[in-house]
């Protein structure tokens, strides 16, 4: 049986996704996370998970990273709203804090040779109209993108410095099963909002229907992460991981409507906000011909999922 991949951040939205698309390709995988417990997915194969139990701000990582061939590290914190409280200080802590350790132990690890890091469209200011190449990141304009471009910086100059194999995805608007409110995922997106409405019945009046997003399938985002991991080098280089394509929130509760039933009513007691626009059209064409890859599943296929999924997640 080959190494396994230690996947962290592995019960999270798209941390259950990832090691759902790893497994279903036949890669072991320890997971990690500070949740209780993983919860997979229905289609993880179960029996080539082993869940570690581990907070990765002031625990250690080393014996894990040791097991593996190789680190998808997409542990993060995305909070609602970066001004309330101390949730900054929480926003570091959690997404630079442990980079240091992991990446000490990756380099001391000797059959652990790669590091894929899970970043973010956040590192881009998608207000901005036209296109968005890799080279057009900034920091965006929050403390989110900011700490994530750092992330990267540090990550690509470190891993080139000690001769570990390296690349780093930034993910657009995920959408999908395995949605849910979570501590290190404090709110959900517009879509899986209104999955929730249209299950327990209420209608819903749209405040900024017209405002675009890059939605993308987390399932569509999970498989690019296992081609990425099928490579047989990673060149040190960042990839876009988007449907460059940006939708307006209309389209998104056209796509629930049509999956879920949802009822759209002007006088609606729920509002559900299409939040900002970002019209950017970020390009993917790096990673599709890297991989070979595009993205596949629609907003209602997704919708679908994730109200089979939270049906199922009510089961259990």
């Amino acid at each position: 049986m080959p190494r396994p991949a230690l996947v962290t951040g592995a019960a999270g939205f798209f941390g259950l996704a990832i090691v759902r698309a790893l497994t279903r390709d036949g890669v072991p995988v320890i997971a990690t996370d500070r949740a209780p417990a993983l919860g997979a997915r229905s289609g993880t194969r179960e029996q080539a998970v082993r869940y570690v139990r581990r907070d990765l701000t002031r625990e250690p990582i080393d014996d894990l990273v040791a097991e593996a061939t190789g680190v998808v590290h997409a542990a993060a914190l995305t909070p609602a709203d970066e001004r309330a409280g101390e949730t900054g200080d929480a926003l570091l802590a959690v997404n630079l804090s442990p980079l240091p350790r992991l990446l000490h132990a990756v380099r001391e690890a000797p059959s652990c040779g790669r590091l894929i890091l899970i970043s973010s469209a956040g590192v881009y200011d998608q207000a901005r109209s036209g296109g968005l190449g890799e080279a057009d990141a900034d920091g965006g304009t929050g403390l989110y993108g900011a700490a994530k471009l750092a992330a990267e910086l540090v990550a690509a100059r470190y891993c080139s410095l000690y001769g570990v194999e390296y690349a780093a995805l930034r993910p657009t608007s995920l959408f999908g099963a395995g949605e849910l409110v979570r501590p290190s995922r404090t709110r959900v997106t517009g879509l899986a909002a209104l999955v929730g409405h249209a299950g327990r019945g209420e209608p819903v009046r749209l405040e900024r229907p017209d405002a675009r997003a890059d939605w993308l399938s987390v399932d569509d985002a999970a498989e690019a992460v296992a081609a990425l991991w099928a490579a047989p080098v990673l060149d040190g280089r960042s990839y876009n991981l988007s449907a460059a394509r940006p939708q307006p929130f209309s389209a998104v509760a056209a796509a629930v409507q049509a999956a879920c039933g949802l009822v759209v009513a002007e006088r609606a007691e729920h509002v559900v906000d299409g939040g900002i626009d970002r019209p950017a059209v970020i390009a993917n064409a790096r990673l599709t011909d890297a991989l070979g890859w595009t993205p596949r599943r629609s907003l209602e296929v997704g919708a679908r999922e994730l109200r089979d999924y939270l049906r199922e997640v009510q089961v259990r």
